[in-house]
């Protein structure tokens, strides 16, 4: 049985030789390199697209002020999401990204910085990247607008959030998060554009923009490629935002 280090060595190898825009992130098949999201045609048409803003109707409840999402959470999209957060191939940040970019060009304003919902170290250590940390800085690279590394950090681990209602999600979130000492200041009046690759209930990205407005932020809205369609939502959607 090969070992964790080799596998992700062995992973590394061949993102190097099977980089982005080769095969679809989605199903792996061949593409014809002039896809710049990755996805072929079967794909893209399958995916759930959608822009509006899932939470919309009970926003009162959350500190962030905007959600910024590609499609609505599902087979397709947990397939991409798996690729990157859990089957090691970081190199489709980059496909991703494009998509994220995409959909930040049609908000009427842009943001001042980006910024990704951090990972528990314990998360780092297994994963070997923060997958939203690789999504933020592309796609703030795509938009030419500033890349924030490291404005917030997980400071608690949380443990698992399945069966927890989205009150008792925010009362375990609590004092999960902190703003990095370098960023106390520059925070004054910014508006942030946190990213993540998915939300569910809400409850992470609404911990996260608590820190940030406390800190000083005027507005944080948050980009995602998937949204759940709020609090009814599967099983499979549910357990993906402890999954951090």
């Amino acid at each position: 049985m090969i070992s964790e280090p080799l596998a992700k060595l062995a992973d590394s190898a061949l993102n190097a030789v099977f980089p982005a825009d080769i095969y679809c992130i989605c199903c792996g098949d061949v593409l014809d390199g002039s896809r710049k999201d990755g996805l072929c045609d079967a794909c893209a048409a399958k995916l759930p697209w959608a822009f509006d803003n899932p939470f919309e109707t009970y926003m009162e409840e959350f500190a962030f002020d905007d959600v910024w999402p590609c499609v609505r959470y599902g087979f397709h999209a947990r397939r991409i999401m798996n690729g990157l957060k859990n089957g090691g191939k970081a190199y489709m940040a980059k496909n991703v990204a494009s998509m994220l970019a995409e959909r930040v060009q049609l908000e009427w304003q842009m943001p001042d910085a980006f910024a990704a919902v951090p990972s528990h170290r314990d998360k780092l250590r297994q994963r070997g990247y923060n997958q939203a940390e690789l999504l933020a800085k592309e796609t703030a690279r795509l938009l030419k607008l500033p890349h924030w590394d490291g404005l917030l950090e997980k400071v608690k681990s949380t443990g698992s959030l399945r069966m927890a209602s989205g009150q008792e999600r925010r009362s375990m979130l609590a004092d999960s998060f902190a703003v990095s000492g370098a960023y106390q200041k520059a925070l004054a009046g910014r508006f942030i554009c946190l990213v993540d690759d998915v939300t569910t209930t809400g409850s992470t990205a609404d911990a996260c923009a608590r820190v940030l407005k406390a800190a000083g932020a005027s507005r944080v809205a948050l980009l995602c490629f998937g949204a759940s369609s709020g609090y009814k939502k599967s099983p499979e959607a549910d357990a993906e935002e402890e999954n951090r």
